[in-house]
């Protein structure tokens, strides 16, 4: 395949997803894969609640810097 041939397929095809882009009004829209649909655990990270032991490694190691900066 030819160097001109390959960009143009390059380009046809970042022109088809700007395309699509558009008519979804949303960039980053991608359809979620059927076995993927109902396939969700339960995951407090991403509901924005913090693991509670990482949580505490993060607030001791703090205390820790702390500690150790006003000597």
């Amino acid at each position: 395949m030819s160097a001109f041939f390959r960009r143009r397929i390059e380009v046809t095809i970042e022109h088809m997803i700007s395309l699509l882009d558009e008519m979804d009004c949303d960039p980053d829209l991608e359809a979620e894969p059927v076995e993927e649909q109902h396939d969700h655990e339960a995951d407090p990270a991403e509901r924005g609640i913090a693991d509670k032991a990482g949580l505490t490694f993060i607030l001791a190691e703090i205390s820790k810097r702390k500690r150790i900066s006003r000597f």
